[in-house]
């Protein structure tokens, strides 16, 4: 009799209803089971072998197990080699199901299971390795391939690493992998301390070391005190010249005709103290010193005066007084004509014959001064005292000078101008308000956690003192996290690890896949402190053992828990009798 033709093979509407029964049977019938792909580590493509697995990945889904009267297979085996579990089974599997709930989701498949992954069966608390995958049964039935068979065997770990985030799988990894167990003590770590140094200008040079600290994990942050405020009339800084602090800022500006001005403060009169020097730090021809005396009246002495030294402008009625803030303006039109405001006041209008002037020569503009000088025959000296708002500016009389005193008043400040006045291309000016900058700075540590020094990224301005300066303290402690890596850094090498169980009960660090960055053997020391990547535990080992050991020694390594030799002489006990001979050994 021919088929029948209202249920056709061809039909795909059959074809998917014959699917369908097969998956519902599976779920009714089968066992849920956890597929684990395998992932190759490192591959060897020119051996193709030896090549380190790791399984991080567990999809639940439905199967089958074909075999009903237990796992087939040849059972458990006794060898020269030990004790041989060859148990297997055979998975079946809807195609549809497989691709929907892992086919899909590894880009590196294709259309079925690949051998060398693994099933996990938890009732069994079972591992299986797919050794055969069975495509094509049953053959074709409606024209159909519904299912996959997968052929497996028990599963021998080969210290695989397994980080599915599922217990009872991923403790197959902390039964089977050769480990380490270190016994951890808490570091006694020490913050790191340092002092800087500034020099005459008030910035940071550089830091002296005074702790190298301890148990650093990664470079500690640098905190640096800002600067002081001092005696200002604007802000919360000016120029300290008394404290060493002095800045000589060179200004390039060059004109015929412009103004210098400032507020000053002086602490003490004494002879010649500087305030401004024109022609930067030359002294050459061009080069004038403008000061004070000790009765607080201004001088001044220039570089081509041929031994007529020290020259005064202004007389008694115009005074700087110790204790006061008093404001001076020093301009010159047409090259030689001077004008002298004092407390914005024309005290001086005159013009000095035969002499050239400029406000600011192409060698700069010097504010204050750190070392004493000496010009025309004149000793000049560092000014004790301040200066606050100093500004440079060229431009004609009609263009700086008439717009900026046409409303004065003793509190304006020179950040507050006449539109007229206001810096702009035609007339440049250059302000200094002396405000302070806080220095900033970067730590590094060295392998052994220790600071190995301080790298400024700002060296700041305006300190008075060497400012105080804080490093973080190190993190210490915490609890390691399962399957997170650690390391240990030595000089030459870093040790890295896998964690695969932490007492903190103990202090017990066990860790798998262990290895070294330069390719060597090496176990971890005493000496350094491990870290944990994940969750920055730090910890100084104490006690280094390993587990798993091949050797009998536990009589002397009280953490070797139970090594392989002794565990298979007392398994053996129960069925085997090595009284007499050895049931292994070849016959004599």
């Amino acid at each position: 009799m021919a088929t029948n033709p209202w249920i056709s093979k061809e039909v795909r509407t059959e074809q998917n209803l014959y699917e369908d029964l097969v998956i519902e049977s599976l779920q009714f019938y089968g066992q849920d089971v956890y597929y684990l792909p395998r992932e190759l580590v490192n591959v060897d493509k020119t051996f193709l072998d030896d090549v380190p697995s790791r399984f991080s990945d567990a999809y639940k889904i439905e199967t089958y197990i074909e075999n009903v009267d237990g796992f087939g297979g040849e059972g458990d085996l006794f060898s020269k080699f030990g004790v041989e579990l060859r148990d297997q089974a055979t998975f079946v599997v809807a195609r549809r199901r497989w691709k929907k709930l892992i086919g899909d989701k590894l880009d590196s498949y294709n259309f079925r299971p690949r051998e060398g992954d693994v099933i996990y069966i938890p009732f069994s608390k079972s591992l299986f390795e797919i050794f055969k995958v069975e495509t094509e049964t049953p053959f074709y039935q409606l024209n159909n391939l519904p299912t996959f068979r997968l052929q497996c065997e028990l599963f021998e770990y080969n210290d695989e690493d397994f980080d599915t985030d599922i217990e009872s799988i991923d403790d197959i990894e902390v039964e089977g992998a050769y480990q380490y167990r270190l016994t951890m003590d808490s570091i006694a770590n020490a913050t790191a301390t340092a002092v800087p140094s500034i020099n005459v200008e008030g910035q940071l040079t550089g830091f002296t070391t005074t702790n190298r600290g301890r148990g650093y994990t990664s470079a500690p942050t640098v905190t640096i005190a800002p600067p002081a405020g001092n005696n200002a009339k604007f802000g919360t800084s000016s120029l300290d010249i008394i404290r060493g602090r002095g800045v000589e800022t060179t200004y390039n500006k060059t004109g015929a005709s412009g103004v210098v001005e400032a507020w000053v403060y002086v602490s003490d009169l004494i002879d010649n103290s500087i305030l401004f020097v024109t022609g930067g730090d030359g002294l050459n021809d061009q080069t004038y010193l403008w000061g004070i005396d000790s009765v607080g009246r201004l001088v001044y002495s220039r570089g081509n005066n041929n031994g007529g030294g020290l020259n005064t402008l202004t007389g008694n009625d115009i005074l700087f007084t110790e204790g006061n803030w008093h404001h001076i303006l020093i301009a010159t039109v047409d090259t030689n004509n001077i004008l002298i405001y004092f407390d914005f006041d024309l005290k001086l209008d005159t013009t000095l014959a035969g002499v050239t002037f400029d406000t600011v020569t192409t060698t700069g503009f010097a504010i204050g001064s750190t070392a004493a000088r000496e010009l025309d025959g004149v000793q000049w000296r560092t000014l004790e005292g301040f200066i606050d708002e100093f500004r440079v500016q060229v431009g004609t009389k009609a263009q700086l000078i008439v717009p900026r005193y046409a409303s004065v008043g003793d509190d304006q400040t020179l950040t507050t101008v006449t539109t007229a006045y206001a810096p702009n291309s035609t007339y440049d000016a250059t302000l200094q308000h002396f405000e302070p900058v806080t220095a900033t700075a970067n730590a590094l540590i060295d392998g052994s956690g220790e600071l190995s020094g301080i790298e400024l990224t700002n060296i700041g301005l305006y300190y008075n003192t060497p400012p105080a300066v804080t490093l973080s303290a190190p993190f210490t402690g915490g609890n390691y996290k399962r399957n997170e890596q650690v390391t240990q850094v030595n000089s030459d090498y870093t040790i890295k690890g896998e964690v695969v169980k932490w007492s903190d009960s103990d202090n017990g660090l066990y860790l798998a896949h262990v290895g070294a960055t330069d390719g060597k053997f090496h176990t971890f020391s005493t000496t350094g402190q491990v870290v944990g990547a994940e969750s920055n535990a730090v910890y100084s080992p104490s006690l280094v053992g390993e587990l798993q050991e091949i050797q009998s020694n536990y009589s002397t390594d009280p953490l070797a828990d139970t090594p392989q030799a002794d565990y298979f002489d007392n398994f053996e006990g129960d069925f085997l009798d090595f009284s007499e001979s050895n049931p292994f050994g070849d016959v004599s």
